[in-house]
């Protein structure tokens, strides 16, 4: 079984929630399921610990510690120049969300580029697709985001193809919609790669309970607007009666 590099693109301040697709990856390792006390067979099937690696990169560098939104810092382990990531030496690389339109520095851009360039697996959560789209590596290509910045994403990165989805992939670049909609992606993308045996990939998503809900949103666009706009109407009004019950 090869050796699995995995980095992890920290441009701060991230959703924890954006980031829990790693862990899927993570359990999938002979270490976690020692510890999870599985039969020899199953243990036979996971990854070997000693050939895989998570990376957490950023601007920063090594030893530094990168905010997150519920205030947890995380600790970086790789800077942007690091001969260990380099292009070429990651199999996959995987963006949680900044800030939506956040633009990063010219070197995270160029770091994407590079990765890109050299045949990585790229794979974008949420507003993660922000950093892929400002480093240029979506043009022409299909890609989605989360359903509450898709206008922005069309007015900013015009070429590219934007669609409706919980998760879709152009090739080796993988984009996911919403927070969660991270989790169903890598479900996909791991059932579809050459490095993960089906049954271990069962396995991972039995324990964490990853359900396969699909490509395809259940309610429509309009539908999840609707909601949205009556979500704000009734906090409105909720407002208003809050406002009079404290004038009485």
């Amino acid at each position: 079984m090869p050796p699995l590099h995995i980095g992890v693109l920290i441009v701060p301040p991230i959703q924890l929630l954006d980031l829990s697709p790693i862990d899927l990856f993570a359990m999938a390792t002979q270490d976690y399921f020692r510890a999870c006390n599985f039969p020899a067979p199953l243990i036979a099937i996971a990854l070997p610990t000693a050939l895989f690696k998570i990376s957490y990169i950023a601007l920063s560098g090594p030893n530094t510690f990168a905010p997150s939104t519920p205030s947890l810092d995380l600790k970086i382990t790789a800077g942007l120049n690091d001969e260990s990531v380099q292009p070429g030496k990651l199999d996959i690389l995987l963006i949680p969300g900044p800030p939506p339109g956040l633009r990063p520095e010219d070197e995270v851009l160029e770091f994407v580029r590079g990765h890109v360039g050299a045949g990585v697996d790229l794979l974008t959560v949420c507003t993660g697709v922000f950093v892929a789209g400002f480093a240029g590596v979506l043009e022409g290509k299909r890609a989605t985001g989360t359903r509450g910045v898709m206008d922005v994403l069309g007015k900013t990165f015009p070429g590219v193809k934007w669609v409706d989805r919980r998760y879709t992939n152009d090739g080796r670049i993988w984009t996911a919609g919403g927070i969660t909609n991270g989790m169903d992606m890598v479900a996909a993308y791991m059932r579809q790669s050459e490095r993960f045996e089906g049954q271990l990939v069962d396995t991972v998503l039995a324990i964490a309970d990853v359900q396969d809900r699909g490509q395809e949103y259940k309610a429509g666009k309009v539908a999840d607007s609707a909601w949205w706009v009556w979500n704000i109407l009734r906090a409105w009004v909720g407002g208003m009666g809050r406002g009079k019950g404290k004038a009485a």
